[in-house]
Parts: C-alpha cells; structure tokens; sequence
C-alpha cells in the first residue's frame, strides 16, 4: 500500500512539469513572433535602400475646347439718353413776353351838371391769335369810352371790344395788327400744388412787362365777384397787383396755363391777406376764345355787354360748386 502512494505523487509530478513546460512554449513562441515582427517592421522602416513609397496626387487631365474662329458681329445702335437741359427763367420770361400786352381803358364819369371826368382803367391781356385778337378780363374793358392796346415791343394800337362775357370775367378785342406772337397754351388740367408760376402783366397800370415768381398754392377754388360765381380757379402767390389782371400766369416752360383775374388784400371778417391771387385756367380760356374766333369775329361790331351777351357759346366752368375746395 506504501509502495503504490509513492508511485503516484511521481506521476503527478511529472505531469505538472510536462503542461508547465507546454505553457511556457506556448508564451515564448507569442513573444517571440510579436518581437520578431517588431524587428523586421523596424528594420524595414530604417532601410535606406527600401524607402517607403510616398503617395503623389496626379492631376486628372482635363479636355481643352479648341477656339473656333467666328465672325465678329457689327456693332448695333444703341439709344443714347438725351439730356434735355432746363430753360432758364429768363429764356421762359423771353419766350412768353411777346405775347403779353397792356390795356388801357378809358372810362367817361360825369359828374355834377353833366361835368366829365374820364378815368383811366389799366390792365393786362395776351395775344391768342397772330391776327389780332386778345384776351383780357371783362372787369377791364368794363364801359370802354376808347381801349388802347400797347405790346410788349411798346408799339400802340386802338382797340374794338368785340366780346364781353362778365359770367367769365372774359373778354375779347381786336386790333389791326398782323403776325403777332400768340402765347402758347399749357395744359391747366396738369398742374400741381407746389408748381412753381410766374405772373407776368402791367403792374399798378405803370410798369409793363413785370414778372413775378411764386407757386400753385391751391386748386379749383371758387371766388365771388359781383354776384358772379367763377369756379375753377387756380391759386397763386405770385404777387398779382392792379393792372395784372388779363395777364398770363405761365409755367416753367412759357406756357400759359391761366389769366390772372382776382386778388384778396383784406378779408372784413379775416383781416389783411396777403399773397393770395387767383387765375382763370387756361383750360376755360382757350375754349371760350377759340369759340369766338372761329365764327369770325372780325365780323361782328361790338357796342356793349347788352349787345353782345348770349350770341356766341359760352365755356363751361371748369368745375362744378360741389368740386371746389
């Protein structure tokens, strides 16, 4: 029994030894294939005579159109802006005073026992045909005893009332004269609040051909005169004094777009006013005279409102009492 435990702790002495030593070859084969792959990844990196290959970028080649030759197209028109340059004042006032006159009217008054005294009636008015008719207010040739017609260039002419329309406080006169300036027309229709105007006549009946500057301060105004409503007015404080009145109120441009007819100096309720003048559109104006002219005024012989009123037609206001401002 002895002899058979000896016999079995060798055997398990021997085994033990046997798998440790299988462990160990096992452990040392790992490390030495780890440490030799180290060597020859070392020795590879190191090895002058293997460089290790560097990566280039090589441009992908790229097709080149060939230039074709093709006609050169001729060159084409192109607009041109035009600078269309903006007319002095003086060139405006140059342009519109040929056709702006002075008119004299001279009143007889008689006094006590049949005594006459003439008074002297001074206004303004513009040539609307070369022919010479002329357009002025009705409140200035009012009663004429002898008109007197005087142009810009100073010459005198008499002059025959040939209409007379208070309803318009229009009238128009003819005088033997040929190839005058007419003044020319602008759309009163078009005209705007803040427009610069220029009101050109015979000042106080002393100083002709005085101009003055101002704007459009209101539109379609309505305004009394002697129980006549006249409707439509434009309003302007370019100063318009006596003997203005029949004058042209122009535009920038030399157009006639009104006939200066009426001015406030002092309200009773009010009190003083100051620039406040108003002008007949020339819309009005030029329907009215262009009426009469074509029926052949040089024709008819005109003695006095009386005779005259109702036998040519009569404009329409330019606006209606509902419209006014």
């Amino acid at each position: 029994m002895q002899s058979k435990k000896g016999s079995l702790g060798k055997n398990s002495f021997g085994c033990f030894t046997v798998a440790l030593l299988s462990v160990a070859f096992i452990i040392g084969g790992m490390a030495g294939g780890i440490v030799g792959g180290g060597v020859i990844w070392w020795a590879m990196s190191f090895n002058s005579d293997s460089p290790t290959p560097v990566a280039y970028l090589t441009p992908t080649p790229t097709l080149r159109p060939t230039a074709t030759p093709t006609a050169t197209p001729a060159p084409t028109a192109t607009a041109t802006q035009v600078i269309i340059p903006t007319p002095s004042v003086e060139d405006v006032v140059a342009r519109a005073l040929p056709s702006v006159v002075t008119v004299i009217n001279i009143q007889a008054e008689y006094g006590y026992f049949g005594a006459q005294n003439d008074k002297r009636v001074v206004g303004s008015g513009i040539v609307v045909d070369s022919r010479g008719y002329i357009v002025t207010n009705a409140h200035v040739v009012d009663a004429p005893q002898n008109l007197t017609v005087i142009l810009s260039s100073g010459e005198e002419f008499p002059a025959e009332l040939v209409v007379y329309e208070p309803e318009q406080d229009m009238a128009m006169l003819k005088i033997e004269a040929d190839n005058l300036r007419s003044a020319v027309w602008g759309n009163s229709e078009q005209v705007r609040l803040g427009q610069q105007v220029m009101a050109v006549g015979s000042a106080l009946g002393d100083f002709p051909n005085s101009v003055t500057m101002g704007i459009v301060s209101g539109l379609n105004r309505a305004l009394a005169l002697d129980e006549v409503v006249v409707y439509g007015l434009i309003q302007t404080d370019a100063a318009i004094n006596q003997g203005n009145s029949g004058g042209p109120l122009i535009n920038l441009r030399g157009e006639v777009i009104g006939i200066n007819t009426f001015i406030i100096r002092e309200d009773h309720e009010q009190g003083v006013a100051q620039g406040i003048g108003f002008a007949i559109p020339a819309s009005s104006v030029k329907m009215l005279s262009s009426a009469w002219i074509n029926q052949a005024l040089d024709q008819l012989q005109a003695s006095g409102p009386s005779d005259t009123q109702g036998e040519l037609p009569r404009p329409l206001p330019a606006s209606q009492p509902s419209d006014t401002q």
